[in-house]
């Protein structure tokens, strides 16, 4: 007797053109949370390569705002630095309960901020004015697709392709427009 079954999922296309990438790929960090191809990496002093995280935003932030919704995968935690443009806050609370598509997180950005906008990692926060927020780490490299269940929070180092050139598509690319603009050969479409 046939059933119907519904497909399984599949992942956003985040690369339209990949132009290239670093010989050999490099070795990723072992994360504290699963890693999404399209996000940026930098370099470490051990020479592996760890996350800048980028989180969407999956409802529009307005000025006063005190909680923002920021879509599930992103790895935030309590204390990361959120920045947009040249203004950095530290989120004080990451509520992870609330729903399976987004975390909600309090902190209040100042600013109105669209919706699907990603926000990115901040080395420390900054009032945008006096002093201005960058990405935690300098981007290198836009992380690459990679096989099974590599990339998975805990399961140690693996290797991975490392992208130094593309073309990303910015409706699903899990990365900032402020950490692309630091890179070479990175443009969001």
């Amino acid at each position: 007797m046939f059933k119907h079954k519904d497909a399984a999922p599949t992942d956003p296309i985040i690369f339209e053109t990949i132009l290239s990438e670093k010989p050999g790929g490099g070795l990723v960090k072992n994360p504290e949370f699963d890693l999404k191809p399209g996000i940026a990496m930098s370099q470490d002093t051990d020479g592996l390569f760890i996350p800048i995280k980028g989180y969407r935003l999956v409802t529009e932030c307005k000025k006063a705002d005190t909680t923002i919704k920021i879509s599930k995968g992103s790895g935030i935690k309590k204390g990361d630095v959120i920045a947009h443009g040249k203004k950095g806050v530290a989120c004080t609370a990451v509520d992870t309960t609330t729903s399976d598509d987004y975390d909600v997180v309090t902190v209040t950005m100042g600013v109105d901020i669209a919706q699907d906008t990603v926000l990115y990692q901040a080395a420390s926060a900054a009032d945008g004015s006096t002093a201005t927020a960058a990405p935690i780490h300098e981007p290198e490299y836009i992380l690459g697709n990679f096989m099974g269940n590599l990339g998975k929070a805990g399961e140690g180092d693996f290797e991975a392709r490392l992208i130094r050139a593309a073309s990303l598509r910015k409706e699903t690319a899990p990365v900032a427009k402020e950490v692309v603009d630091l890179m070479k050969g990175i443009t969001l479409d």
